[in-house]
């Protein structure tokens, strides 16, 4: 196992519905590293949102969080790499005039999530994620930041943060980490281009990446990786594009797959 570097999602992969990895994923995934293997997670969710998953998988490997926008190593507290980016005006007062309570927007900075309005949403994200979200600073539009975060009550009104990233030209990545949640990145960034930058800060250049998501921010990653996995509660596109199909994230996916690997030599042939 020891050529081997298996990055999972989080939220509907690893995690249950109730935010907590299974003893059945955890002994899988100690059981793999035990043998040699890297295991790491590549998720939306911010350094603050994964620390008690650092804790209970003691995990040495860096992570790629922000959905690629930084590769944090969790052994030096560390952030390794990052990118932000500006907002324009015109996109910022655009989703500022969206407050009521069926929208939430989260704004990332510096390791922190400003939010300019509180409702309902906001208070369910944040007990989600295990995240709590300061008052927007004054000055923040002149700031650069990490990411935006969209929850919309009805995920068809995210299109209207669409087509005005599309009318203004506004330079940036924009993909669905769920039905409901729209996710703002600087240009360039996903979780496929940052797995590709954390191979090169890892020692071992001759790695077997394996990658394992549900949704449509995990499709960079799943054409990235040499091989990889859509849980079997994955958005439709994603197993489409990914190599192989693996059970419900209820079911300890991550331990399907790691005992997979392990009695599968031909997945490294």
């Amino acid at each position: 196992m020891k050529n081997i570097l298996l990055v999972s999602d989080l939220d509907g992969t690893l995690l249950t519905s109730s935010q907590q990895i299974s003893e059945e994923n955890i002994q899988a995934i100690r059981k793999f590293e035990e043998q040699g293997g890297l295991f790491t997670i590549a998720t939306g969710r911010t350094e603050q949102a994964v620390t008690s998953y650092i804790m209970q998988l003691n995990l040495t490997t860096p992570l790629i969080l922000y959905n690629g926008a930084k590769i944090y190593c969790p052994v030096t507290q560390k952030v390794l790499f990052e990118k932000n980016m500006v907002i324009p005006d015109g996109f910022w007062a655009f989703a500022l005039s969206k407050a009521s309570e069926d929208w939430a927007m989260l704004v990332y900075r510096d390791g922190e999530v400003y939010a300019p309005w509180r409702n309902a949403l906001l208070e369910y994200h944040e007990r989600k994620d295990g995240v709590v979200c300061s008052d927007l600073p004054e000055g923040t539009q002149d700031q650069a930041v990490t990411k935006l975060l969209l929850i919309a009550r009805n995920s068809s009104d995210l299109i209207s943060i669409e087509k005005k990233a599309e009318e203004i030209g506004f330079p940036a990545e924009i993909v669905y980490s769920e039905h409901n949640y729209l996710e703002i990145l600087p240009y360039g960034v996903s979780k496929g281009t940052s797995l590709i930058e954390l191979l090169k800060l890892l020692p071992n250049k001759e790695l077997f990446t394996i990658a394992v998501g549900d949704n449509l921010n995990d499709l960079a990653i799943i054409r990235q990786a040499d091989h990889s996995f859509a849980v079997e509660n994955a958005h439709p596109t994603l197993k489409t594009h990914a190599t192989s199909l693996t059970v419900h994230h209820e079911n300890h996916a991550i331990a399907d797959i790691i005992n997979g690997i392990m009695n599968n030599k031909e997945l490294l042939a």
